[in-house]
């Protein structure tokens, strides 16, 4: 199955952590989708990546990396967290019918830890993003509110399911 790296898994190392046989396809963009940085609805402790594909989504363009994933692990889920069903377009030409994750009940918009943000910006970077885009996503970031616990330390360990250790 096809996943479509958005977020945090831009960062090959983050990515491994989760997965060690992800195959990477390509570059891809997501038309009508945009990132936002958000907190789960009726809790304020931290922000997550969220993919918008709303109204105000519309003309907006997210990029991103495709990966050929395993079946048990495109099976995972994680708490907060709904996988989500979306075409993306290749820069090999194709097209894909990715999933990927995105909050279930997105919240005010709020910066994530600094831990988890540092992947983002160093993704895109490393897969050579438009300047414009990057910067996006730096303004999207800093016009969040700031995370109250943003120096919080990375958990340790192979992520899990629930938030305590992602």
């Amino acid at each position: 199955m096809f996943y479509f790296a958005y977020c945090t898994w831009l960062d090959e190392s983050e990515l491994r952590r989760y997965s060690q046989s992800a195959r990477f396809m390509t570059q891809a963009k997501a038309v009508n989708h945009k990132v936002e940085f958000r907190a789960v609805k009726n809790r304020n402790d931290r922000g997550w990546c969220h993919l918008n594909n709303a109204g105000d989504a519309l003309g907006e363009v997210v990029y991103g990396t495709v990966y050929a994933l395993s079946e048990e692990e495109s099976m995972a889920d994680y708490d907060d967290f709904e996988r989500c069903y979306l075409t993306v377009h290749g820069d090999d030409g194709n097209i894909y019918d990715c999933f990927t994750y995105r909050l279930i009940e997105p919240g005010v918009a709020m910066r994530p830890p600094n831990y988890y943000w540092q992947h983002i910006p160093k993704g895109a970077a490393a897969w050579n993003f438009p300047s414009e885009y990057q910067a996006k996503l730096r303004k999207t970031y800093e016009g969040a509110l700031p995370c109250p616990d943003a120096d919080r330390p990375m958990p340790k360990g192979k992520p899990g399911k629930s938030t305590e250790t992602r």
